[in-house]
């Protein structure tokens, strides 16, 4: 093979290659399993729940919504802004404890930016708030469990007297609570981020609980 046919193959199966993977998915979605081959982890993905997978290269290796949820009743009948329950897995290679890495949440929260790819994608930067965050055990793995606030001011209703739309807006402070979990695998971070709006949390705190512990980690 001479030298320029060489090099014409060689830039062939380079594109061949680039497409590949531009094609590649974070996670296989199949029979409501979702599987993350690069990293080794898997998760059922519950009935109520739709799973979206991203294309790589991406931290954000899942995403997860609910499909039926509660909605205020203002906002059900006179239209504003609401929050679907939401569950997001991120992975990313991070050499420090998890410690460290909640370390750089909490610095993120105060000076509301972060060079963390993870971090900067949460969406905490500009209104989160810490809660309480303990050290807890996800299968014999040690992980840790924050909960962080994100506070906002939303639109509640739309309404004039006799319940008639005339253009008048009401405000309120509310927040949405975020139950994020630290994982360490060898030499990399896993963070899950599960949220919903505060008035809500309760109702969906017992399947986002269930979500993170049917979480299938690789073997130590």
């Amino acid at each position: 093979m001479s030298g320029k046919i060489f090099v014409v193959f060689l830039c062939l199966l380079m594109v061949v290659s680039v497409a590949q993977a531009k094609k590649e998915k974070t996670a296989i979605i199949k029979n409501d399993i979702a599987v993350d081959k690069k990293y080794g982890w898997e998760l059922p993905v519950p009935k109520n729940w739709k799973a979206k997978n991203h294309k790589e290269p991406n931290v954000e290796r899942l995403f997860l919504q609910k499909k039926n949820y509660l909605i205020n009743p203002y906002i059900q009948t006179y239209g504003g802004d609401y929050t679907i329950p939401r569950v997001l897995i991120y992975v990313q290679e991070f050499n420090g404890t998890l410690d460290d890495f909640q370390n750089l949440l909490m610095k993120s929260l105060e000076e509301h930016k972060s060079d963390n790819e993870i971090i900067s994608k949460m969406g905490l930067l500009k209104d989160g708030e810490h809660i309480v965050s303990s050290d807890v055990l996800l299968g014999s793995r040690p992980a840790k469990q924050i909960y962080l606030k994100r506070n906002y001011i939303r639109l509640l209703y739309i309404t004039g007297g006799g319940g008639n739309l005339d253009g008048k807006q009401e405000y309120i402070n509310d927040n949405e609570v975020h139950e994020i979990y630290l994982i360490k695998v060898d030499n990399l971070i896993m963070v899950i981020q599960a949220y919903c709006e505060r008035e809500f949390y309760e109702a969906n705190s017992g399947e986002f609980q269930s979500l993170v512990e049917s979480l299938k980690l690789p073997e130590k």
